[in-house]
């Protein structure tokens, strides 16, 4: 299984995404702005020659428009994001993270950029206009130190204006511009790049930015949409000089190198890059916002590193060797059973939480590609469904830790699960359904057969070993009802690949989730018949489709619940998953060397190794108890802020 996020535009603060889009192949071609070369062409605006002059990219600005700071929007009365008891480290010790596979590419955009790993990375390295406050959900600064919004006389569009922060910086200590913003939308909406839900998002809601000056820009709605500024704020700025260059230029010169960022973390040298192995981000002694308030006392850890263990047993064997720093559990059993017989848990060494906040929840499941027989015959996927036996799943192999999904959004009043049905297992239901659909005979294997004298027969490709104890069980039930089902063990890279080019029948997919939800890029039909983007399933509805524009528009947040609601009623009773299981928690383990809020993690923070790398700081005392109970061979440790044999952390009071 490979984990996807189902969006891109990084706001710092979260780091996590707010806005959907997804890569995929769009038709070659340029707009009528694309440059011809590696310098880009202006967009019309004329006077003050401001550049990157090293890079040979420059831009002529209009004169400097006079700014009244009274007539925009800024925020200053939020909470402060880091902790004050916050520590800068200047050690050479990385905090450790673990990638399941290596990404194919580095690139923000194009093929195989959607990515959970990626979007992590990016980032820690960029930035965006505005960002969302983790705590409030407000609108904060990031680049953009003031804001407004206009509603046109049209009444049908909007304008939104940003002014850039005059201290924002590159990592080359160039200063950030409107030409930056400029090209990072045009880069969006180049089909060159092959991308085309970025496409869909950007091109169909916005015309052309327009500089204004140096430091500000403003962006003409084609529509009105609740989201729009929420989109064009939060995606993340790129270099124009770097981002500015014809399609083919950028998806080769980039696939394995990063662009100049702005955010606290740089790829500091190419030995930091091990391609298959890790790579390791520093952060920056000059980061531009290092003062800023909203940035105060985050970002600790001078350095970051990704390295690849594909294995979850080995990576927790690592991790109780000292060789990682925290280990997310994922297995249930673990949990239960194992964690709490380790004699580094029971001596403090290791610390042991539940960790409970109000992120909101991805789905999981078998996802039906329904352009194809079996899977293009409803009964057939109920039928699935039906033979799919979380059930037991949770009760024998999940120690009951977790919940049966039937929503695309579980657990939220922004979806219908109170109202869907809840699929059961029940092979005799899915008998009556697979007869319906003309299995009715089977061959001498015992096998069913269709109408056209064809086994019915599918093939479950996977990416990590461990799924096999949980693929084993779901294999005889569809055996024990006439359906032959093979297991295919494929390296990460290669089933990535497959799955983008559809090329399979049924897959196992997690979902990350957004704050906001937008089911179009997952569900749309514009879509459905693309490759490499979020619609894994093929769906289309016409239904679904007409919906996807309401929602748009309507500011009324009760109202978008009911038509988020509608659309997770219409999808789910279409059955374009066979839904899996979730949890309202993470379980966190981590070696007792860092101090951290009480909280642990944000209020909607979906992984906790996010807030870690943006919240949490080396502790010198933790580390010296540490190292005493370490060498001593017998001291123990509180569980710190807690006691029992499990810790749950519940700061927003939710369970």
């Amino acid at each position: 299984m490979q984990s996807r996020t189902i969006a891109r535009f990084v706001l710092p603060a979260l780091l996590t995404a707010l806005a959907c889009a997804a890569p995929g192949c769009g038709d070659s071609g340029k707009s009528a702005n694309a440059p011809d070369s590696g310098t880009a062409g202006t967009p019309g605006a004329t006077g003050t020659t401001v550049g990157a002059a090293a890079s040979g990219f420059q831009y002529d600005f209009p004169a400097d428009v006079p700014f009244d700071a009274a007539e925009w929007t800024t925020a200053t009365d939020y909470e402060p994001i880091g902790d004050p008891r916050a520590i800068k480290d200047d050690g050479d010790r990385p905090f450790r993270m673990v990638w399941a596979s290596f990404p194919p590419t580095l690139r923000t955009d194009g093929p195989n950029s959607n990515l959970t790993q990626l979007s992590i990375m990016h980032g820690l390295m960029f930035e965006s206009l505005v960002q969302l406050h983790p705590e409030t959900e407000e609108f904060i600064p990031c680049l953009a130190s003031y804001w407004r919004i206009e509603d046109n006389e049209d009444g049908k569009t909007q304008t939104f204006w940003f002014r850039i922060n005059e201290k924002a910086r590159w990592a080359d200590g160039s200063p950030v511009t409107a030409a930056d913003v400029y090209y990072s939308f045009w880069h969006r909406i180049q089909q060159d790049r092959k991308d085309p839900s970025n496409v869909m998002v950007f091109d169909s809601g916005y015309e052309m930015p327009e500089i204004v000056d140096r430091l500000t820009i403003k962006v003409t709605t084609k529509k009105i949409g609740w989201r729009l500024f929420l989109y064009f704020g939060g995606m993340s700025i790129y270099p124009a000089d770097e981002c500015s260059i014809p399609g083919d230029r950028y998806l080769d010169e980039y696939n394995w190198k990063l662009m100049k960022g702005t955010g606290p973390y740089r790829l500091a040298s190419e030995k930091d890059l091990k391609k298959g192995e890790s790579l390791t981000l520093t952060r920056r002694g000059d980061w531009w916002a290092e003062d800023e308030p909203w940035a105060r006392n985050t970002y600790n850890f001078r350095r970051i590193r990704f390295s690849v263990i594909t294995d979850r047993e080995i990576e927790y064997e690592k991790f109780k060797k000292g060789e990682l720093d925290w280990f997310l559990v994922g297995r249930a059993q673990r949990w239960v059973e194992d964690i709490p017989k380790e004699p580094l848990i029971q001596r403090g060494l290791i610390q042991k939480r539940k960790i409970y906040n109000e992120a909101p929840q991805g789905y999981s499941g078998f996802a039906f590609n329904m352009r194809r027989p079996p899977f293009d015959d409803r009964r057939v996927r109920l039928a699935f469904a039906h033979l799919f036996n979380r059930e037991q799943l949770i009760e024998k192999l999940f120690f009951n830790q977790y919940e049966p999904i039937n929503s695309l959004m579980p657990g939220r009043d922004w979806g219908a699960g109170d109202e869907n049905e809840m699929i059961h297992f029940d092979p005799d239901r899915a008998l009556e359904l697979l007869a319906e659909a003309g299995y009715k005979e089977r061959d001498a294997d015992g096998y069913l057969v269709g109408p056209d004298g064809k086994r019915l027969s599918v093939t479950l490709p996977f990416g990590n070993q461990g799924w096999e104890r949980i693929w084993l069980p779901v294999k005889e039930d569809y055996e024990a009802a006439g359906i032959e089902f093979e297991l295919k063990l494929l390296d990460p890279s290669t089933l990535i690949k497959l799955i983008d080019d559809r090329q399979f029948t049924i897959y196992f997919q997690s979902w990350g989730a957004l704050l906001f939800p937008n089911l179009e890029t997952s569900f749309s039909s514009k879509l459905a018949d693309q490759f490499a983007n979020n619609n894994l399933c093929g769906y289309k509805n016409p239904k679904v489709d007409a919906l996807f524009p309401k929602y748009d528009v309507e500011f009324d947040r009760k109202k978008q619940k009911e038509i988020t609601r509608e659309l997770d009623r219409l999808i789910c009773a279409d059955i374009p998953y066979a839904f899996g299981w979730y949890a309202r928690y993470k379980r966190l383990l981590y070696w007792p060397r860092y101090g951290h809020p009480a909280s642990y993690v944000t209020r909607i923070d979906q992984n906790p190794q996010n807030s870690m790398m943006l919240l949490w700081w080396y502790d010198a005392e933790r580390t010296a108890a540490l190292e005493r109970a370490q060498a001593d061979g017998k001291s123990t440790l509180p569980q710190y802020d807690g006691e029992g044999e499990e810790r749950v952390v519940m700061p927003w009071a939710k369970k």
